[in-house]
């Protein structure tokens, strides 16, 4: 979501994927970098060496974690909002994420969701109130974490 924030696109990669369908992902959606956990270190590595054996160079970040609350949640924070780098209209046609299929046929093949697409599920399904245990990668598990941060926001808390 900073990302988002920030005028960039992320590609949310499932970790059930090869060293090579990262690759893949990473070559087809132009991919810059790739932010890795440590147990996947060893992977990021593989597939960075992969695309420089085609010539294209993908930079390696560690993911770091910072904490976003303090002691009593969210509503006690005082952390500045930062605005947004682009107007509503900037972001409507823009790619907000990049999610991919299965690769049941294949590689997994990119999936592009603009900004309008996502907030136009988002508002066809809210408020309604749901569970999800998918994770980021899918697409109702990250449509739901989106649902999520807007229940937050907004301070709906029961059933979410």
């Amino acid at each position: 979501m900073a990302l988002a924030k920030l005028g960039l696109c992320a590609l949310l990669l499932s970790i059930n994927n090869s060293v090579a369908a990262v690759a893949h992902l990473c070559k087809q959606t132009k991919a810059t970098h790739l932010i890795y956990g440590t147990k996947y270190e060893a992977a990021a590595r593989k597939a960075q060496a992969l695309l420089k054996d085609e010539g294209i160079e993908v930079g390696l970040v560690a993911e770091k974690r910072f904490p976003l609350w303090g002691k009593g949640g969210i509503r006690d924070s005082k952390t500045p909002s930062v605005p947004a780098r682009l107007t509503p209209e900037q972001e409507a046609k823009r790619t907000c994420v990049i999610l991919h299929s299965s690769g049941s046929t294949g590689f997994p093949k990119p999936v592009f969701i603009t900004h309008y697409g996502l907030i136009a599920n988002m508002a066809a399904s809210f408020p309604k109130t749901g569970f999800s245990a998918l994770p980021l990668f899918h697409g109702f598990g990250h449509f739901s974490m989106y649902v999520f941060v807007l229940c937050i926001s907004d301070g709906i808390t029961t059933d979410v």
